[in-house]
């Protein structure tokens, strides 16, 4: 076997990773250029063939009381899941990660997208806890992607496709599945449809305190018979989860808490985009409660072919609170549930929005409706994109703060920083009166990050050679203690 081995005493995974600054942006899990978290832990093995993974996979389930362990799985398919193995993970505090870090790259496959019953076929079950999943794409699954009864599961920008049945499940056992996180991953069914009604993108039973964000799923949705699980579902004595900055394009169902007597308990679902075209035979709500009290919904934006984007149904949904949500259609009680509704649209129109027929719900320019109309009784925290809340004299309604909402400075009137030329062409420059470091974020006129850099000086110069003519904002934090924060507004301009 190809491998190589470094020995770390005394850590445990939890910690290990809670202490990696891992990020993303949804259009960076969309082009797969998530930038990967450099975890490891413990004995590090390196593994090039399906052999030498299984072999790994049964020495840590045999050996998990000696020390942690991390897998660097080599960029290449590797059929490991069967009806007659895969891979089942007992041990606690292993990771899985691909090498080089690209998850388009380092496949983990099962035998096709069909029914096994009564026969099991997933790609990783994750039983022990503080297991990580990172880097990679799994595929093609008889049933499940992944499946997870430990706590603490760790899935970071990890594409799931074709899978038989619904792409995470998390399993009830006597304490539920606890404290587990899913971000930057992407969740697809590459033909536009599912196989059969029995699917959804992220299923937890029992879920304690999970953290589900900036995460892109499209097409879960049934072919026939009945309507497919949600996108994202936390339900069966869940409680206490947050759902944040998820894009959901043509699936069934977006997000739901509970469902009919199975109960979710609180959590917050907020700054979610979700769009349903109506294309599919069985589209259905967008965000829905089914006896889940004292949950928050707040600044989703939601567009759907169904009657109603938001439903909160049943009695037992009470003390909800839906607030600054933007939608085309209503939201609404059902079977007795009780919410507050404040400062929500429920009428948003087609041209509201940048591209409607392609599910991008960013804004399409200012809308007085829209734009600083949100309420404040909420945290406004940042939108979908990242953006810090709020950018003008209030928040905006919805997921997407616009940027051109920002107070930005007169820049005659500024005193930190000089912009010239300004309009500009080929190249522009940034100067500053306070000579210390800087992390300069440029972004288009559509909101979306062109160059981030950070220098240390009092002057930037960068080409613009590349930049289309249109109107950019530059985000100048100083990065001492002060964290200064200063927006500026330039435009680049034909010869």
């Amino acid at each position: 076997m190809h491998k190589t081995i470094l020995l770390i005493l005394g850590l445990s995974s939890s910690l290990h990773l809670a202490a990696q600054d891992c990020d993303c942006s949804l259009e960076q899990v969309i082009n797969n250029t998530v930038t990967p978290c450099d975890y490891t832990n413990g004995t590090i093995d390196t593994v090039y063939t399906t052999d030498e993974l299984r072999a790994f996979i049964n020495f840590a389930n045999a050996n998990n009381a000696l020390v942690p362990r991390t897998v660097l799985i080599a960029d290449g398919t590797y059929s490991i899941a069967s009806t007659s193995w895969y891979p089942y993970i007992t041990a606690s505090d292993v990771i899985f990660r691909s090498l080089s870090g690209n998850r388009d790259a380092c496949i983990l496959t099962g035998e096709g997208m069909r029914s096994v019953n009564p026969e099991t076929e997933i790609g990783i079950f994750a039983v022990g806890d503080n297991i990580t999943i990172a880097d990679l794409t799994i595929k093609d699954l008889g049933n499940h992607g992944i499946s997870v009864t430990g706590d603490g599961l760790y899935v970071y920008n990890v594409k799931i496709q074709n899978t038989y049945e619904q792409m995470i499940k998390g399993n009830t056992d006597v304490d539920g599945v606890n404290n587990g996180v899913i971000k930057c991953s992407y969740f697809e069914y590459t033909d536009g449809i599912g196989p059969n009604w029995y699917i959804g993108g992220i299923d937890l039973h029992g879920a304690i305190g999970w953290n589900i964000s900036d995460n892109f799923f499209i097409n879960i949705a049934s072919p026939a018979d009945l309507v497919a699980e949600h996108a994202i579902h936390l339900w069966d004595e869940s409680a206490d989860n947050l759902v944040e900055r998820n894009q959901i394009i043509n699936c069934d169902r977006g997000i739901g808490f509970g469902l009919g007597s199975s109960p979710n308990e609180g959590g917050t679902i907020r700054n979610n985009m979700i769009y349903n075209n109506g294309g599919h035979p069985f589209h259905d709500v967008g965000i829905g409660l089914e006896t889940s009290p004292n949950t928050e919904v707040y600044n989703n934006t939601v567009h759907v072919q169904f009657q109603n984007a938001i439903e909160f149904r049943f009695e037992e949904t009470e003390n909800v609170a839906i607030t600054n949500n933007l939608c085309n259609k209503p939201i609404t009680s059902r079977n007795g549930g009780t919410a507050t509704l404040v400062k929500n649209i429920a009428t948003a129109q087609n041209d509201w929005f940048e591209n409607i027929d392609f599910g991008d719900l960013r804004l399409s320019g200012p809308n007085s409706n829209v734009v600083d109309q949100g309420s404040m009784i909420v945290n406004p925290i940042q939108d979908i994109y990242k953006t810090p809340r709020p950018q003008g004299g209030g928040i905006d309604i919805g997921a997407h703060e616009l940027m051109q909402s920002v107070n930005v400075h007169e820049l005659e009137k500024e005193l930190l920083a000089v912009v010239a030329p300004n309009p500009f062409q080929d190249f522009l420059e940034i100067s500053w009166k306070e000579n210390k470091k800087y992390n300069l974020s440029f972004y288009n006129q559509n909101q979306r990050l062109i160059h981030q850099e950070e220098i240390q000086g009092n002057y930037f110069k960068i080409n613009t050679e590349d930049w289309k003519n249109g109107t950019y904002f530059c985000k100048v934090t100083s990065m001492d203690e002060a964290h200064e924060i200063e927006w500026l507004k330039v435009m680049k301009v034909a010869r």
